[in-house]
C-alpha cells in the first residue's frame, strides 16, 4: 500500500488538477489526503473521481481556505469514523490480505496562536 498526503494549494484551476493527476499517476498511491483544496465537497468529488479514485470522502472548503479529502481504490474497505474541518479519520481494510489499520489526515492551522483549536 502507498499512500500520498500532499498539500495542493487549491484546486480551483484546471492546470493545478492537470498537475495533481499526473502527479497521482507517477505514485500509484493506493490511497490519497489532499489538503487546501479550496473548493466544495461536490467539486472535490469530481476531481478525486477524474484522478481515478471513485471512493472517498471530502470536506469542502470554508470560503477560500480549508477543504480536505481523502480517496482510495476499489480493492479497499475504508470506514469513516470521525471528521472536521481539519482532519479525517478512518479505518482502512485491504480486501487481498485482510490487513486493517487507522489512517488520520490531519491538517493544523497555519496560524500559531489557532494551533490549540486544531
Amino acid at each position: 500500500m502507498k499512500l500520498l498526503s500532499w498539500n495542493v494549494r487549491g484546486l480551483g484551476k484546471s492546470r493545478t488538477v492537470g498537475r495533481l493527476r499526473q502527479k497521482l499517476r507517477e505514485e500509484c498511491s493506493s490511497l490519497i489526503f489532499l489538503i487546501e483544496t479550496k473548493v466544495n465537497e461536490s467539486k472535490m468529488a469530481g476531481i478525486r473521481r477524474k484522478c481515478g479514485y471513485s471512493n472517498g470522502f471530502d470536506v469542502g472548503a470554508s470560503g477560500r481556505s480549508g477543504g480536505l479529502s481523502i480517496g482510495w481504490h476499489d480493492n479497499y474497505v475504508v470506514t469513516l469514523r470521525s471528521f472536521s474541518p481539519r482532519h479525517v479519520d478512518v479505518i482502512v481494510v485491504d480486501d487481498s490480505e485482510g490487513n486493517q489499520w487507522r489512517c488520520t489526515g490531519f491538517y493544523g492551522a497555519p496560524e500559531e496562536q489557532r494551533r490549540e483549536e486544531s
